[in-house]
């Protein structure tokens, strides 16, 4: 499936947030900044599924590369703050 086009234009103008879990893990991992938009920018959409916060809310699972070409899996969805941003929960490597 292909990653939904508002997804793909909020993370080209950078305008996506982290839970704690995903700070945490961008901080403390081998993945950066630009491998985790690397991975959502050319990566495919392997699940959408409703969220369990927000009934009217989705979640989506993404798998792409890194710039070294490994695989993130990453899940997010998409939130009104002051516009909108895409928000990422976790994410890792694929193994």
């Amino acid at each position: 499936m292909e990653i939904p086009i508002t997804i793909l234009k909020l993370i080209s103008k950078n305008q996506f947030g982290f839970s704690e879990k995903a700070y945490l893990q961008l901080f403390d991992g081998r993945f950066d900044l630009l491998d985790l938009k690397n991975s959502i920018l050319y990566g495919r959409l392997i699940k959408k599924e409703r969220d369990e916060v927000s009934i009217r809310a989705y979640k989506y699972i993404i798998i792409g590369p890194a710039k070294s070409g490994e695989l993130i899996y990453s899940c997010g969805k998409i939130i009104r703050t002051n516009g909108k941003e895409y928000f990422l929960i976790t994410f890792h490597g694929v193994h």
